[in-house]
């Protein structure tokens, strides 16, 4: 099966081509997305020289900083392949070009890629810039260059536009279904994993990851924190199989008391992106929010995000006596008919809930008084999907009405 490559930030999937895969010089897409103006941005650049001596370059670099020769080097090597630029309100070039200081950039270096509502794609190149650079490298990394310029440029035509989305969406709801060992040989199963609390941090990490190995000691001091509150951490070491003395060296090092496995066949689905990321699940191993990348600015974060899901299986009437109270989200179709087991999203700035409505069309969230949006995230089969994002009124249900397909 082909690979495909999705880019949340910007909100489209694309295919992944046999060209890109194996590249003499270096690829890096570098995906910013939301510019807060209603313009979204990536960048994909392109090194004249091979990943093993950028690594090479990289490894002697001192207090974090390439030599100056080294950086002058890279500096050198580096080239913009293309950006990729969406704008929405159904604008077009001459709003990005305002909006983006681009007034300079004449329209034929626009080439519209696709549209998700009303968001406009367009892939922006720069062929003055370009043959300077081409010019000043090697033939063959200068060939190469333009070859895959012209690949990406007919992979994003080729694209699924799916919106500007928070990475790891897709994955709320989904159940994870796994047998792999832990760190010390034994076998393990999700289906046990985690039945044993209610709710599961998994934290993907690796020996070589810096920001991983400098959260470890805390997350162990929130694992002990969890013991008493029906929730646990499990780690899950990338290059464990590798390194396994290694590992096991940081986890006695660290004082981790909970769990570390190896990667399962399959992990793939998880789609991974960077290191630290963090998933949180139930007992049967589905997936109730955004994943956590990287380490949050504040490491209580994870135990905040347990701490909500948590509250957020109690039940209890509309104002309970620690503040929470219950928020209905009913589901009808055109007819004003009740839709049943449609997948609902709940979600405030930290975390994100779910549930499935029921006979009557209606998900209920048992949290705490705040500012709450909600999504659907999946639709029975015969509906057509909504995906209006709607804020959660204080004292009123939320309505959502579903088109048949």
């Amino acid at each position: 099966m082909a690979r495909t490559e999705t880019f949340y930030k910007m909100g489209f999937r694309m295919p992944w081509p046999e060209a890109l895969e194996h590249t003499k010089g270096m690829l890096s897409p570098m995906e910013i997305g939301d510019m807060g103006n209603g313009t979204y941005f990536m960048m994909c650049s392109y090194f004249a020289a091979t990943a093993e001596e950028i690594a090479a370059m990289g490894a002697k670099a001192k207090g974090g900083e390439m030599s100056k020769e080294d950086s002058e080097k890279a500096a050198d090597t580096m080239g913009v392949l293309l950006v990729i630029l969406a704008i929405n309100g159904g604008q077009g070039t001459k709003e990005i070009k305002e909006k983006m200081g681009m007034g300079s950039v004449p329209d034929d270096c626009f080439t519209e890629l696709g549209r998700y509502n009303d968001i406009t794609y367009y892939a922006v190149t720069d062929p003055v810039s370009e043959e300077k650079y081409m010019n000043a490298q090697d033939p063959v990394y200068a060939e190469e260059f333009r070859t895959l310029q012209n690949v990406w440029i007919d992979a994003l035509k080729n694209a699924e536009y799916i919106g500007p989305q928070i990475p790891g969406a897709d994955l709320v709801c989904k159940t994870l279904h796994f047998e792999t060992k832990d760190i010390d040989g034994n076998t393990v199963n999700s289906e046990d994993l985690f039945a044993a609390h209610e709710v599961t941090m998994i934290n993907y990490w690796a020996t070589w990851c810096g920001p991983c190995r400098g959260e470890l000691e805390e997350l162990g001091d929130i694992h002990r924190s969890l013991e008493n509150k029906n929730a646990a951490i499990v780690g899950i070491c990338d290059d464990a199989a590798e390194k396994t003395e290694e590992c096991k060296a940081l986890i006695k090092e660290k004082n981790l008391s909970y769990i570390n496995i190896l990667p399962y066949k399959g992990i793939d689905e998880l789609a991974v992106q960077g290191f630290p990321t963090s998933f949180f699940v139930d007992r049967e191993g589905k997936i109730m929010t955004y994943p956590i990348v990287g380490v949050p600015a504040d490491i209580l974060d994870y135990e905040k995000t347990i701490d909500s899901l948590l509250k957020g299986k109690d039940t209890g009437s509309v104002s309970s006596p620690d503040g929470k109270k219950d928020y209905r989200i009913i589901v009808k179709d055109e007819d004003g008919t009740p839709v049943a087991g449609v997948s609902v999203q709940f979600c405030d700035d930290t975390t994100c809930m779910f549930a499935k409505t029921d006979a009557e069309g209606t998900a209920s969230f048992n949290a705490a008084q705040g500012q709450y949006t909600v999504h659907v995230q999946t639709v029975p089969a015969g509906y057509e999907l909504n995906t209006e994002e709607i804020p959660v009124p204080e004292a009123q249900d939320v309505q959502i009405l579903l088109k048949k397909a």
